[in-house]
């Protein structure tokens, strides 16, 4: 899925700034032209810096997410996770996760490493910030080799792999399961989401039915 940040997207269209009127020509003449985006180009989170994706228009991309609420790298996004375990936990049942950058074999380390504390499976989790690459494919096969052999190890049932990334590639996620099938690891693919809220209450002092007395 092809992208572009905003800024470059500007620039290419000859333009040395941005405006809202710009925006709103340039969101026609791709719809003209047959080609879907997201985020729209004139969503007020927007940043110079925002990425935005692009797809056939009459083949839309199911489950494509505001990038506004994904984190920009793995690291953000598994130091997130790692302090507010409690989320993954939630999100996914029974999940206690135990290790975080772990080396489960030559050349493969993982994002995290989990137990399900139900089944006592090894649970191996990889993130993808924003959108996977081609590598995924690989890099999940070698993971599920590896995590069933550990778990063997440590005298577990079982393994499986948890892969979350920020957007959808369903013909990478039919790659890394043709692997699961054939290593018989269970494996499934997960998007993600993290939103931040501010609310205004009201002045320091005001109570619910008046406000407070000068």
């Amino acid at each position: 899925m092809p992208s572009s940040t905003l800024g470059v997207l500007v620039r290419e269209a000859g333009y040395a700034r941005t405006s809202q009127k710009l925006l709103l020509e340039l969101a026609d003449q791709l719809h003209a032209a047959g080609v879907g985006f997201s985020p729209e180009l004139v969503d007020p989170a927007n940043t110079p810096k925002s990425r935005i994706y692009f797809f056939d228009a009459a083949r839309p991309v199911r489950g494509l997410q505001p990038t506004r609420e994904l984190f920009k790298d793995e690291a953000q996004l598994s130091r997130f996770l790692w302090l507010n375990q409690d989320f993954l936990a939630y999100a996914a049942k029974n999940l206690r996760i135990r290790d975080r950058e772990k080396r489960i074999a030559p050349g493969a380390k993982i994002d995290l490493v989990a137990i399900d504390t139900k089944t006592r499976e090894l649970v191996g989790i990889e993130l993808k910030a924003e959108v996977p690459d081609q590598g995924i494919v690989a890099q999940a096969a070698k993971y599920m080799k590896a995590l069933k052999e550990l778990a063997e190890l440590e005298g577990r049932p079982g393994a499986r792999l948890m892969i979350v990334t920020g957007q959808p590639d369903e013909e990478l996620a039919e790659n890394v399961q043709a692997h699961a099938d054939r290593l018989g690891v269970k494996t499934d693919w997960f998007l993600y989401r993290v939103r931040f809220e501010l609310r205004d209450v009201g002045r320091a002092g005001e109570r619910a039915g008046g406000k407070a007395k000068r």
